[in-house]
């Protein structure tokens, strides 16, 4: 549901403006002069503000300022709701910050329609803005979100109040394979990986779950702890049938490739496997992302421990598999 924040120091165009929006389905909070509204911000966080330009004390001009100053309301649309409507005046309001105007005597059509349409735009440029910082973080190859936005939404998992986890995922023995059948091949494993895990995750869980890549070969993705074990499943199933295609047909009958290691030894690796680290999250049992990101790392070796593609649990409570 939507807040609006409507400030007017006449009750009667507060109870009409409260009456329009409410029935609309809207949260509403009122205030009648300027300080009223600070006090209110020390708490709320609406998603559009109604202001009346003239009020004593703080007028709306100066309120508007006084809002476009707090950092996380930089974005937020703010109307003047106004019987002033010169050119001066309107030009005054924007100057101050604001998008649109309403004239008095309300019009209650026009009121819906210029919320609902500067509320949408908000959200529209928000998810623009979110899509860009993720372009500027993405991984070049596989163009799923880096480190950065892989923190970031560590950090807020750890404040969500749904129970959620922080899977890593590793693909063993890739360097075996990149070194024998070069980087071009190699990269187009990761693409691979990556697209198995965003389809595994969101056919478990729906789409709009984290998953990035941290680079190399290894990968992050978060999701709901009640569908992760799912997810896990589907992934390492898709990941052991379709891995085999980037074999030749004499690998694949040995079950292993043969490399040469820093002494120029032949080696032999067993073929790709994937091993996923899985650590439930929540406040109480991390107080930091960076604490979440070692606990990946501990549960990911653990997973590495076990022959072919497997995974290992660090739950609330414990460990388990």
């Amino acid at each position: 549901m939507k807040t609006v924040l409507i400030a007017d120091d006449s009750p009667s165009n507060l109870h009409l403006l409260h009456d329009i929006l409410t029935k609309s389905g809207y949260e509403v909070l009122v205030a009648e002069n300027g300080e009223e509204v600070l006090d209110i911000l020390d708490e709320e966080a609406p998603d559009i503000f109604l202001l009346d330009i003239m009020m004593p004390g703080m007028d709306g001009l100066e309120l508007c300022r006084r809002i476009k100053s707090m950092s996380r309301f930089t974005a937020t649309p703010i109307v003047f709701i106004t019987a002033k409507n010169s050119s001066e005046d309107i030009v005054q309001g924007f100057s101050a910050g604001a998008v649109d105007y309403i004239p008095k005597p309300f019009n209650e059509a026009e009121i819906l329609a210029r919320v609902q349409t500067h509320i949408r735009l908000h959200d529209v440029l928000m998810e623009l803005e979110r899509l860009r910082q993720l372009a500027l973080d993405a991984n070049p190859l596989t163009q799923l979100p880096g480190n950065n936005s892989i923190l970031k939404a560590i950090a807020e998992a750890l404040n969500d109040e749904r129970p959620l986890s922080v899977v890593y995922a590793d693909i063993d023995n890739f360097k075996a394979f990149n070194d024998k059948y070069g980087f071009a091949a190699g990269d187009q494993v990761l693409r691979f990986t990556a697209n198995r895990i965003v389809a595994a995750v969101e056919a478990a869980c729906g789409k709009g779950r984290m998953v990035g890549h941290v680079g190399g070969d290894d990968f992050v993705f978060i999701a709901p702890t009640e569908c992760t074990r799912i997810a896990v499943d589907r992934l390492i199933r898709d990941f052991d049938e379709g891995i085999r295609s980037f074999y030749s047909e004499e690998d694949l009958e040995k079950g292993e490739i043969r490399v040469k290691d820093r002494n120029g030894k032949l080696r032999s690796f067993p073929l790709m496997t994937i091993s996923l680290g899985v650590v439930e999250v929540d406040a109480k049992s991390f107080s930091h992302h960076l604490e979440v990101s070692a606990m990946c790392a501990e549960v990911k070796k653990v997973a590495k421990s076990i022959s072919g593609s497997s995974f290992f649990i660090n739950r609330r409570g414990g460990f388990g598999d």
